[in-house]
């Protein structure tokens, strides 16, 4: 098992389906990023500067599971990564909730 967060892929494809804010780039060699900008009412309170922020989960695909290995998200305030230790870092908590 590999120790990354991971979700199914169908899983993954259905929750893009009803969530337009979500979009997934994938490439030929199975690696993904999983891109989205937060739309809700209380996310949009919290926006630096009023402006967009955008998220990157980078990651791949193995055996219908995407594995994640890194977070980016880039705003006004700049970019910043974040490498994604184990099965359960607490960044990728909301996985839980699709």
């Amino acid at each position: 098992m590999i120790d990354k967060p991971w979700i199914e892929y169908e899983k993954l494809k259905e929750y893009i389906l009803v969530n337009r804010s979500y979009s997934l780039h994938e490439n030929d060699d199975n690696t993904i990023e999983l891109h989205f900008s937060p739309e809700m009412p209380e996310a949009l309170a919290h926006l630096p500067d009023g402006q967009p922020v955008e998220h990157i989960m980078a990651g791949f695909k193995e055996d219908g599971k995407i594995f994640f290995t890194s977070f980016r998200t880039i705003s006004s305030l700049g970019e910043t990564v974040t490498e994604l230790e184990g099965e359960d870092d607490p960044v990728m908590l909301w996985l839980q909730f699709i």
